[in-house]
């Protein structure tokens, strides 16, 4: 076997199991419809489904052996049972972190995790072997099945940190152990899970529990405030600040937008520096700090890490860009369908005014901000006003919550508001015009990647900018 990551007898030992030892595996995988061969299989319980349902299909596709709590399946040579798969996909996650040479960088914020996460990967991946965490596998799942699956020689090793309860992240963080922390903003996400914002931040802040001692602690400057009341005073943990501030580490002074492309001058450790990026908006001009203060806390070249930079693309879901033909017409989507926060959905709209020319129509598919809880009609209503004052020429309403949001919405900006996706993809055609720009932003429960499916699987032309 190829790439051997882990070996039965070492398994068995780091997860307390029994069973079978007198095999090799290239990999952990949780979901037979990835799985791969070689892979251990951790048949986890679900909300719908048991793991162990599972077993036969996972062995069937080439994985090297099953991990179960299910006593009844330890007869099979290619099953190790434990009792706690959860468990023991964490201590594997924590065993990969204790035995790497990596560097462990991990980044939580209320937004933007994921494609700052990618950022750094793509820019590090100049200087060394890189491994990161998949998609947005950042809970406690994710994090040790990313941990489990690290190679041995990794360089670098970037890893996303979530949470929708109190203590998550700093549990997360303590598995990681990240040399490297960066805490890239915190606003309203989640916020429905949380009595406040002051708790949000805090809860983010405790990235702090985990960092090694000698690491360093990246932060958003409007933060700096915050982290005076948390404790880091026992750990010798350097940070760095970044974002409008004068006083901040790296500072964002200016950018200019032309269609696809950003050209950026910002300030680090005084030092002007000029780069550019295929990322428009405010908001994403920011996720390049933390990006270079990591490059300069890792020593690399700075030049070779910005040429990198600028060959970074946005993600799929978070601000990606294309133009297609649809039913002859001529137009431009962004593609902000992956998931909304207050904070997000604020920068979406202001970024997408240097899209905006007067002989086109900006046409919003809004949908709704969910995890609000009993903030969701403030937060929804504040948005409304954004929408009112900006460039937006035409709002199509999506969901439930997005009732409170229309109230406010001027009317000649109101297009349609609609129960779900379902009700939109049929009237798709009518609704566009040619030379349209779509934006389209909402929580990844409401499904708006819906309306692009159906757009593009009509496409006779597409084109990526």
């Amino acid at each position: 076997m190829n790439n051997v990551l882990w070996q039965g007898k070492e398994v068995l030992s780091v997860i307390e199991g029994h069973g079978e030892y007198n095999w090799s595996a290239s990999g952990v995988s949780i979901d037979t419809r990835t799985i791969k061969k070689g892979d251990i299989f951790c048949a986890l319980p679900g909300l719908n489904h048991d793991g162990n349902e599972f077993i036969e299909e996972a062995l069937n596709k080439g994985a090297s052996i099953a991990i179960s709590n299910k006593p009844s399946l330890i007869n099979s040579k290619k099953v190790v049972f434990v009792n706690d798969v959860l468990k023991a996909l964490t201590k594997l996650g924590s065993y990969s972190r204790s035995r790497t040479n990596a560097k462990i960088i991990s980044v939580t914020g209320s937004s933007g995790k994921t494609t700052l996460k990618e950022m750094i990967a793509h820019c590090l991946s100049e200087f060394g072997k890189v491994h990161k965490s998949k998609k947005s596998y950042n809970n406690h799942i994710g994090v040790p099945l990313s941990l489990s699956n690290m190679p041995k020689d990794a360089d670098y090793a970037i890893f996303e940190i979530g949470m929708n309860k109190k203590g998550e992240i700093s549990n997360l963080a303590n598995i990681l152990k990240p040399h490297i922390g960066i805490v890239n903003n915190a606003g309203k996400a989640h916020i429905g899970f949380f009595d406040n914002e002051k708790e949000i931040v805090k809860e983010k802040l405790s990235i702090v529990d985990g960092i090694v001692d000698g690491g360093n602690l990246i932060v958003n400057d409007k933060l700096l405030s915050d982290l005076k009341d948390y404790p880091i005073k026992d750990k010798d943990i350097k940070t760095y600040s970044f974002g409008f501030s004068k006083k901040s580490d790296a500072q964002f002074i200016k950018g200019i937008s032309h269609k696809s492309t950003s050209f950026l001058i910002s300030r680090v450790n005084n030092k002007e520096i000029k780069y550019s990026t295929n990322l428009i908006g405010e908001h994403m001009a920011l996720n390049t700090l933390p990006a270079i203060l990591v490059n300069k806390i890792v020593n690399n070249s700075n030049t070779k890490f910005l040429k990198k930079l600028e060959r970074f693309k946005a993600i799929e879901g978070r601000g990606n860009k294309f133009h297609i033909n649809f039913f002859d017409k001529n137009i431009e989507i962004i593609d902000e369908s992956y998931n909304a926060n207050p904070d997000s959905m604020e920068a979406s709209i202001n970024a997408v005014k240097i899209n905006k020319d007067n002989n086109k129509r900006l046409i919003f598919f809004v949908g709704d901000m969910l995890e609000l809880g009993k903030h969701s009609k403030v937060m929804h209503k504040k948005i409304a006003k954004l929408i009112n004052k900006s460039e937006i020429d035409l709002v199509f309403a999506i969901g439930s919550e997005v009732k409170y949001l229309w109230e406010d919405i001027n009317c000649e900006k109101k297009g349609e508001i609609f129960n779900n996706v379902d009700g939109v993809i049929p009237k798709l055609r009518n609704l566009t015009m040619d030379k349209d720009i779509i934006l389209l932003k909402g929580s990844s429960g409401i499904n708006l990647n819906k309306i692009i499916d159906s757009m593009l699987s009509h496409k006779s032309l597409r084109k990526i900018a």
